[in-house]
């Protein structure tokens, strides 16, 4: 981040720039203002749409007013939920929210209670879409929005290449009705999960989305296997019995899934691997990505490449 983007940011929270720490994000875009106590999301204009940011804001208020515990939307001192800044090369949004004392979720492999609170979390933000269909019917990016068909995968090699196409085809006819596909989070892996106390609050809705609900709930799935199978902790067969069946335990006491429904997460964890390939592929130059990404790419390219099960 550009530090004349990042010093705006004074006039328009009222915030010490040269006291911001930064917190992460995908682009390094998230800063947390302890004298304010507030988080603040620097936003490429070229990468994100106002309507968009608008969309997230309306699913966030939407959620907490619900019951989904959430960092709550802050104004500005303009008044103002959205600022636009410019800067030199680029512009940005800025939004932010405030903070919530706790930590990030990051042991909970052999914690039950934890994995099922999890589950129910997603299983009542499911229920809130699905109560809310008609509302949220207009206006929210679709499944396949930041996935050009041909240019996600071309120039990867024609094994991927096919395995996209192929996924592509089965995705467009899979059912679209509100009982099984809506506005979903997209990305709710334990990162996005901040423990305060017994409270779990949900971060990040910057990918809300329409998509199936089976989906999003095997996006967790995912990135907890993902997370278990580098840190070898559990055998990966065993750890996916384990979480599924106590993460389902928290989800159906919320929501219902059906049993055809159910049967599509392992169709979709690999689906998941594939996407996040290319959507890191598609992301980074070559020469941006550090050693450590380019042997995770080439470890989840070998794994698709040579049908390797996800679940061993």
């Amino acid at each position: 981040m550009q530090k004349i983007i990042i010093k705006q940011s004074e006039k328009v929270y009222g915030v010490d720039s040269d006291k911001l720490e930064l917190l992460g994000g995908f682009d390094d875009n998230v800063f947390l203002s302890r004298d304010r106590n507030i988080v603040i999301k620097f936003l490429d204009t070229k990468k994100h749409r106002k309507e968009n940011l608008l969309k997230e804001l309306e699913v966030i208020k939407l959620m907490s007013t619900n019951g989904i515990n959430t960092p709550a939307p802050l104004l500005s001192q303009n008044g103002k939920f959205i600022e636009l800044i410019k800067g030199q090369k680029k512009d940005f949004y800025i939004i932010a929210f405030s903070n919530v004392e706790g930590n990030v979720l990051l042991d909970y492999e052999e914690d039950n209670h934890l994995i099922k609170q999890w589950g129910r979390t997603l299983g009542e933000m499911h229920e809130v879409s699905k109560k809310y269909s008609l509302e949220l019917d207009k206006g929210y990016l679709e499944w396949n929005h930041d996935i050009n068909y041909e240019d996600f995968s071309k120039g990867t090699g024609g094994i991927i290449e096919k395995k996209w196409s192929t996924y592509m085809e089965q995705l467009s006819i899979m059912p679209f009705n509100k009982d099984v596909y809506g506005v979903v989070h997209h990305d709710l892996h334990n990162q996005n999960i901040m423990m305060s106390g017994n409270e779990m609050y949900v971060l990040d809705f910057g990918d809300v989305r329409k998509s199936w609900y089976a989906y999003d709930a095997s996006i967790p799935i995912y990135h907890a296997l993902e997370k278990n199978r580098t840190q070898n902790k559990i055998n990966s067969a065993e750890f996916y019995e384990q979480f599924t069946k106590h993460f389902f335990e928290g989800y159906l006491e919320k929501t219902t899934i059906s049993e055809e429904q159910y049967k599509l997460i392992p169709f979709f964890l690999e689906y998941r691997l594939l996407y996040s390939y290319l959507f890191f592929i598609n992301s980074f130059k070559s020469n941006e990505m550090s050693t450590d990404i380019k042997n995770v790419l080439d470890d989840m390219r070998f794994r698709i490449e040579n049908d390797v099960p996800f679940i061993i």
